[in-house]
């Protein structure tokens, strides 16, 4: 009986890590011309977006850069994806990425 009660507490962690998934989009790849086709194509969104459909009950977290520039970056990457069939209440802006070009996106299981 103990050892099933450590074996729950060791496999516990791994399945909290295996609800985030987590992507980067670079400043230098989002400076490229976009349209429609050059966004849907444009990494790492593709994945993103395919994994977010994959499973009900889904939040799109968007770190951001702060600043002027990093929020209208990250206005541009929402509307992008709502474009794209994700819709806005399933996003959510949040200013600190770790680094000031890029964005960082991250699914989490959304709470009620």
């Amino acid at each position: 009986m103990k050892i099933s009660g450590y074996l729950l507490l060791l496999i516990f962690p791994l399945t909290i890590q295996a609800e985030t998934r987590q992507w980067v989009l670079s400043a230098d790849e989002w400076a490229r011309p976009r349209d429609g086709q050059s966004v849907a194509r444009m990494a790492p969104l593709p994945e993103v977006i395919s994994s977010w459909s994959s499973r009900k009950g889904q939040r799109l977290l968007i770190r951001y850069p702060g600043g002027e520039e990093g929020l209208l970056w990250a206005y541009e990457l929402r509307s992008w994806l709502v474009a794209l069939g994700v819709p806005m209440e399933d996003q959510e802006l949040v200013v600190g990425s770790h680094q000031a070009d890029r964005i960082e996106l991250e699914l989490t299981r959304q709470t009620e």
